[in-house]
């Protein structure tokens, strides 16, 4: 079962994961981008291949921590589906997946579902108070 912790944060976790990839991509293109040599200049450069490889290393360990967040999202919403599974009617059940499983923000789902962001909110909260807080020792109640 998943807890009310656990589903408020995979949106906060499709996030992380968005913004990693972007700098995943941005290190990959340093990693690939030899600057140019200025053959005029006097001063001697560091070679360009020592800061490739700070960013080859750095992306590495990067794509390791995506994979691990991404592993940990799955986790979260395959819980979530469980719970989501159990809810009656068609409205929360939209407003859930929307938000928890495609990880939409509050104004798209609003959108989608055809309601008031304020509307939906209130029927998240009722659906996702009910669910069990964290017991203190990492297990649900």
């Amino acid at each position: 079962m998943i807890t009310r912790d656990e589903i408020r944060y995979i949106p906060e976790l499709h996030k992380s994961i968005k913004r990693d990839k972007e700098h995943l991509r941005y290190l990959r293109e340093k990693a690939t981008c030899i600057p140019s040599m200025n053959t005029e200049s006097e001063r001697v450069q560091s070679s360009p291949s020592n800061h490739g490889n700070i960013y080859i290393e750095e992306a590495v360990d990067l794509a390791k921590i995506i994979e691990k967040k991404q592993e940990e999202l799955e986790t979260l919403q395959r819980k979530a589906e469980s719970f989501i599974a159990t809810v009656e009617g068609i409205l929360p059940k939209k407003i859930l997946t929307l938000r928890y499983i495609r990880c939409y923000s509050w104004d798209i789902v609003a959108d989608l579902v055809g309601y008031d962001e304020r509307y939906i909110r209130r029927i998240e909260y009722q659906l996702v108070s009910d669910l069990a807080l964290p017991c203190p020792h990492g297990s649900s109640i």
